[in-house]
């Protein structure tokens, strides 16, 4: 027994039907070709500091610290030791300048990588959040008689 033309019609309907959803579905497996990889982009400068109206710009925010303070050594000899005295109020435990590491970062060993020089014979402890950073470089504003947010910015 053959079908009618209805079912025959009904059946060819289907069947256009199904080989639609199957080309859909084979679209969707087609690989889109691959995007041309793009090279990062560089790290522009988002650190740095203005003194005296000439800006310096640093890529990061411990650059910024300690080159401000290796400015201030360079403008008065006496600022690493008045500076020392003055951060000695900020730590319970860090004193954050001192003559060798383990000054710096007392009964902390793992810490002892984390100094740089900032003068001769001194150096400042690193391992420090930015906002503790922005509040020593306020700190060592003050000891050079200088207004933090006017005669010196910094942006980390």
């Amino acid at each position: 027994m053959l079908p009618d033309t209805a079912q025959l019609t009904q059946l060819q309907n289907q069947l256009a039907a199904l080989q639609r959803t199957i080309a859909g579905l084979q679209r969707g497996l087609d690989v889109p070709a691959p995007v041309p990889a793009t090279p990062p982009p560089t790290r522009s400068p988002q650190s740095g500091y203005r003194l005296f109206g000439q800006d310096f710009l640093t890529r990061f925010a411990k650059e910024t610290f300690v080159d401000l303070l290796r400015q201030f050594a360079e403008l008065e000899p006496k600022f690493p030791a008045r500076f020392q005295e003055a951060a000695r109020g900020i730590g319970r435990s860090r004193r954050y300048v001192g003559r060798t590491p383990q000054e710096v970062y007392p009964m902390k060993p793992g810490l002892w990588k984390h100094t740089e020089p900032f003068a001769p014979g001194w150096l400042v402890g690193t391992n420090e959040s930015d906002a503790k950073k922005r509040e020593l470089l306020k700190l060592a504003c003050q000891v050079m008689g200088l207004r933090s947010g006017r005669d010196v910015q910094v942006w980390m």
